[in-house]
């Protein structure tokens, strides 16, 4: 009985987040008394919650960051990843659609692919690749006209990568396009340097 209460409680604050508490406190208080106590698995379990909950709404937050579709694509929903496993930080991205080309949005946060993306950025000059302004930022855009595929590579300070790729574009011009849709002064203001 209790777990069936339990279940549904769940369930109404996943289908009304509204009515969903800021848990964020209680589960950091909840950690430090399991530390406290000797239960480390307990800390572990009440901490990664916390961090899950502060990750889901930072990603919401810096979804709203995103590029728009050009006009006549479809956009798919705002995805959402944690990348723990693979050095740390967060991915927000989105796709976009018409017909069989396809664009690909991300905004990356306090990853080492931050890093990787400075040296890219750095090493010039490179094949198919020219250096372009984006919001009067620095920006690389490689493009491949035989495969008809490309990117846009910015980084903003040491903290946030910016990427559009897009494959079967007609053109280079629909990913300097869609990268004029960053909102650069909402990413500065949300994730100070």
């Amino acid at each position: 009985m209790r777990r069936a209460a339990l279940i549904l409680g769940l369930a109404a604050l996943w289908v009304c987040p509204v009515m969903a508490a800021d848990t964020v406190p209680a589960r950091l208080d909840a950690a430090r008394a399991a530390h406290a106590k000797g239960d480390l698995a307990r800390a572990a379990t009440e901490l990664e919650a916390a961090l899950v909950e502060l990750q889901g709404r930072l990603g919401k937050m810096l979804g709203e960051f995103l590029p728009p579709p050009p006009a006549g694509w479809q956009a798919e929903p705002v995805e959402i990843q944690s990348l723990s496993g693979s050095g740390g930080g967060l991915a927000v991205t989105r796709a976009y659609a018409r017909d069989d080309n396809t664009l690909n949005v991300s905004l990356i946060i306090d990853s080492p692919a931050v890093g990787s993306a400075v040296a890219q950025l750095a090493a010039f000059p490179q094949p198919n690749a020219r250096k372009v302004k984006v919001g009067g930022e620095d920006a690389v855009l490689r493009w491949d006209a035989q495969g008809r595929n490309g990117e846009v590579l910015m980084v903003l300070g040491p903290r946030v990568l910016l990427q559009i790729e897009g494959d079967n574009l007609a053109t280079s011009e629909v990913l300097s396009d869609v990268a004029k849709g960053w909102n650069l002064g909402g990413i500065r203001k949300a994730l100070p340097q």
